[in-house]
């Protein structure tokens, strides 16, 4: 969609929201009119106050601008936040089981009798399949893992080494079903991957921006033997340069103890091939290697780090996470992905409110057009309360007058900012903003409706227009018939 047509989906949209205003006041009259006597004293006369007096028309508006402001942004900041949810748990394991940041070896040995469940289980591939039993499993995966240093020709990357069986991993994630080159395959056959690339010369690096021009790596030749394989993200690729088929090291800084000290281990793989999750921080961070490979070079020996778990229903983990405690003992902890992720879901939610309660200072702003509509009215028809008095209103009927004009105007313009922002973001959820994709990793702006948000903000339009008027309701009830009539 070109910049063109989203400025006139944008001036259609403003225009519509201004003529939603217009038409909701005057229907609001139109009902008044015709209810003529059955209303209320005060009620009648606070909307013949406001007929025709384009400054009241101001204020909805300005009331109407505001809480649409504030649902569209609101909207929008929530489809951010689904939209990284919904990627952390398309890539991330649902629950996490471990041994509490230790490798899990030995179950039976340091069990005690009160973890009589672990007790049962003699080796990890036990505990595999009592999570699998667990009613809401959908599948449960092996992980081992660790910090390494990923070095290429032209530059060192450090990643998080994952070692995993494809069909379980499968099972969880959903990370291998985003793979643009190269094929899952290699790590469970690496002999493959040689084949593919035996007696191919090593692609240059390809051109990049911030590289020297003067860049000219020699080509080489990779070496003729077979190497474990080892998938990594988009963003890996790109930083580093890498093809498939390109021989890496990988670098882990747990390595045997030498004469001068610790001696970081160092081993050759061969890329295989690179997934986009729709992340950065995982496609930079993350890499893939079959679990035996993983092992054997972490010097894990047949130990594991942890578990990863999918749910029928990740939204709803408590009563999962409850059985597969106790399916696995106390020795092992297990933590839901609400838990794992409970920082960035904090931030996000603390911004979330944070940006609502400073956009609610337009609804504020707003409402000093109120303030000033109705002091204005107030001196302006001193006379006509003053003779209102003198025939037997008493200054709380002339309180009331005002206050539901004040009452009115901000009930038109949360009503109507709340159905221009309805519209505004339902034209976004189908129309769509397009966006740079390689900035954000998606390609137009998400928006999720949320009708608590949007409660909350006429809510919070309504409170802030009704205080606006007890200045205006003080400065009438004050007025005396002879102080009304002298000034008119």
């Amino acid at each position: 969609m070109d910049i063109t047509r989203v400025i006139l989906y944008v001036v259609a949209i403003i225009a519509g929201g201004l003529l939603i205003n217009l038409g909701a006041w005057l229907v609001l009259v139109r009902l008044v009119d015709r209810a003529g006597s059955k209303l209320k004293f005060h009620k009648f006369v606070a909307v013949r106050y406001l007929r025709g007096r384009f400054i009241g028309l101001l204020a909805i508006i300005g009331v109407s601008v505001s809480s649409c402001t504030l649902t569209t942004v609101l909207s929008v900041m929530g489809g951010f936040s689904d939209d990284l949810k919904q990627k952390i748990l398309s890539t991330n394991a649902h629950i996490v089981v471990d041994a509490f940041g230790r490798d899990m070896s030995g179950l039976a040995a340091e069990t005690d009798a009160a973890d009589s469940a672990l007790g049962q289980m003699t080796h990890w591939r036990d505990v595999v399949s009592a999570i699998r039993q667990v009613p809401g499993v959908k599948g449960a995966a092996p992980i081992v893992q660790g910090e390494v240093m990923l070095n290429a020709r032209t530059n060192n990357n450090s990643v998080l080494l994952k070692g995993v069986e494809p069909a379980s991993l499968n099972s969880v994630s959903g990370v291998f079903a985003t793979i643009e080159e190269g094929d899952v395959r290699y790590l469970l056959d690496p002999a493959l991957l040689f084949h593919r690339t035996r007696g191919r010369k090593q692609a240059a690096a390809p051109p990049d921006d911030t590289a020297e021009n003067d860049f000219d790596a020699p080509p080489l030749l990779p070496k003729q033997k077979v190497l474990p394989a080892i998938i990594v993200g988009r963003e890996t690729m790109r930083s580093l340069r890498l093809m498939v088929g390109d021989e890496v090291n990988i670098i882990s800084p747990l390595g045997d103890i030498g004469p001068t000290g610790v001696i970081p281990r160092s081993r050759p793989f061969r890329v295989g091939g690179s997934f986009f999750s729709g992340m950065y921080a995982f496609d930079e961070r993350y890499a893939y290697t079959s679990i035996k490979d993983a092992q054997q070079f972490l010097n894990k020996g047949n130990n594991i780090s942890e578990i990863h778990i999918a749910v029928q229903d990740p939204e709803h983990t408590e009563s999962v996470v409850a059985a597969i405690s106790q399916a696995t003992g106390k020795r092992l902890r297990v933590r839901p992905w609400q838990e794992l992720n409970a920082e960035l879901f904090a931030a996000l939610k603390l911004e979330k409110v944070v940006m609502f309660i400073f956009l609610s200072f337009a609804t504020l702003v707003a409402s000093f057009c109120i303030i000033a509509t109705l002091t204005m009215l107030v001196l302006e028809k001193g006379a006509e309360i003053a003779v209102l008095l003198t025939i037997g209103a008493t200054p709380k009927d002339i309180s009331k007058i005002f206050r539901f004009e004040g009452i009115l105007i901000g009930v038109a313009g949360s009503l109507t900012g709340l159905l221009n922002g309805f519209l505004l973001c339902m034209a976004l959820q189908h129309i769509g903003l397009p966006i740079p994709p390689e900035v954000w990793y998606i390609d137009k702006l998400p928006v999720d409706i949320s009708a608590v948000e949007f409660l909350a903000v006429g809510v919070a339009s309504l409170l802030i227009t009704t205080l606006a008027t007890v200045h205006p309701t003080r400065v009438a009830s004050g007025i005396t018939p002879v102080e009304g009539l002298k000034n008119d």
